[in-house]
Order: structure tokens, then C-alpha cells, then sequence
């Protein structure tokens, strides 16, 4: 691991857009300022998210819809996936944000996004994760299952502004790749064997997708039967080297 002097040197940056990734750096959620510490560290997962997704936001509006419908297609191709059948050439007023705050109105609860993308139409919460695993909750008020948040405010938010949800968790490899899937039982057994730091996040983003009455549990009283069905439909997976692919591509 490298820590750079300069966060500068950590961050690819299109040129004039060095004001941004200050304004990003020195950002702060619930009081805490971690991202100027972490913004030194070659490790950094915030660098290398901002990096791309920034990229991508200022690319033209032809260049950007065929990045993003490449990453849609990446993060649903997975066999027990459905397939996603919309275009952003489509979709009007299309923002990418890296750290935006979103706040559910029924819930009360709020989240930082490591990245998202809105439009007039589809609002869709990315959690990215490059060599850590989520945190989940230990019973305490301050402790917190990631991803069930973010399904909690990204479903309270887009029903609040009629638009649909996606949720879309960008790591290292692919699910099959971290643990082979069976039973739930056997199925956290084998993770915790093959990955011992990265069990968590597949198993319970697999958890949230595949057993209805684990998405009830955490939409409770938020969502209808049939929204939490479409929820589980738009959870995708997405790979940093499919992301890297998917930047570079559209830079050439």
C-alpha cells in the first residue's frame, strides 16, 4: 500500500474538475471526515469510485448512456439475474453522483452513497466495496446492516419520487466467485471458509435477493408484496474489473 503526499496523485481527474474532488475530499457525513485520510491511501475505495464514476459523468451524453447501459448489462448477467430491458438513450436528466446523502421520508433514516445514479425515471444506489466487507448490526443503535439500509432508503426515496430502485453492489470478484451458493446453512459455512473477510457481503446480499421473508423483515410496513419482489429483481452485482473495463472503454 502506497500513501501519496498529495491525494491528487490517488485520484484520475479530468482536467478543471480538481475543485470537485476537493469539495469531495473535504465532505463530511454525520460529523465525520474520513475521506481526506483515506483520499492518501492507495487502498482507498473512495478513490478509485470517485475516479471512474466521475469519468463517467462528464463523458457526453451519447458516450455516458452506452457506459451506463454497459454497466446495467454487467451487473445483471449473472443466471439467477433478470435481465434489465431499458436504455439510458432513453432516460432524461441523467446525474451521477459520488457521496450523495439520501434521505426515506417514511423511515426516518438516512445514507451516504459510495455511488449513485438518478434520472427522470430510475434512481439506482451503488455500495462499493474493494478489499473491506459491510458492517452489519450488532444490536446497538449505532451498528447497521449496509445493504439493508440502502434497500430501506433507496425504496422509501424512489416511492416518495415515483421513480423505480436498483441497487447494484460493486466488488472484488463475482458471487460464484467468493462462495458456491447452496443452502443458507452450508451456504455461510463455505463462505467463511473460501473468504474470511469477504463472506459477509455476498451472503447477505444473496440472503436479501433470494428469501422473500428476509426482504419483508427489513421493508416491513414500506413496501407491498409485489415491491418487494421487483426490489430483489433489481439487485445486481458488479465487478471492479468490469467497471474499469466499462471506463476505459469509454475513453477511447
Amino acid at each position: 500500500m502506497i500513501k501519496y503526499e498529495d491525494p491528487k496523485r490517488n485520484h484520475v481527474i479530468i482536467p478543471g474538475r480538481e475543485e470537485v474532488l476537493d469539495k469531495f475530499l473535504k465532505s463530511s457525513y454525520k460529523g465525520m471526515s474520513h475521506k481526506t485520510k483515506n483520499g492518501h491511501s492507495s487502498n482507498s475505495e473512495d478513490a478509485i469510485t470517485w475516479s471512474c464514476f466521475d469519468i463517467i459523468s462528464q463523458l457526453s451524453e451519447a458516450k455516458k448512456a452506452i457506459a451506463l447501459d454497459e454497466l446495467i448489462e454487467h451487473s445483471f448477467c449473472d443466471k439467477d439475474m433478470a435481465k434489465k430491458e431499458f436504455s439510458f438513450s432513453d432516460e432524461k436528466n441523467i446525474q451521477i453522483e459520488v457521496g450523495k446523502t439520501y434521505k426515506g421520508l417514511i423511515i426516518k433514516e438516512q445514507t451516504e452513497l459510495d455511488a449513485c445514479i438518478e434520472t427522470s425515471t430510475k434512481v439506482i444506489f451503488i455500495e462499493a466495496k474493494l478489499y473491506s466487507s459491510i458492517s452489519l448490526s450488532n444490536g446497538d443503535s449505532e451498528s447497521y446492516d449496509q445493504i439493508a439500509k440502502k434497500l430501506r432508503v433507496g425504496r422509501d426515496y424512489s416511492a416518495k419520487e415515483n421513480k423505480e430502485f436498483f441497487f447494484i453492489f460493486l466488488d472484488i470478484a463475482p458471487r460464484n466467485k467468493i462462495y458456491s451458493f447452496s443452502d443458507e446453512k452450508k451456504s455461510m459455512e463455505n463462505a467463511k471458509k473460501l473468504s474470511p473477510k469477504k463472506w459477509k457481503s455476498v451472503w447477505w446480499f444473496n440472503r436479501y435477493k433470494r428469501t422473500p421473508h428476509a426482504m419483508k423483515e427489513i421493508l416491513d410496513n414500506i413496501a407491498s408484496l409485489q415491491t418487494l419482489n421487483s426490489v430483489a429483481e433489481n439487485m445486481g452485482w458488479l465487478t471492479w474489473t468490469d467497471l474499469f473495463k466499462i471506463t476505459m472503454r469509454s475513453l477511447v
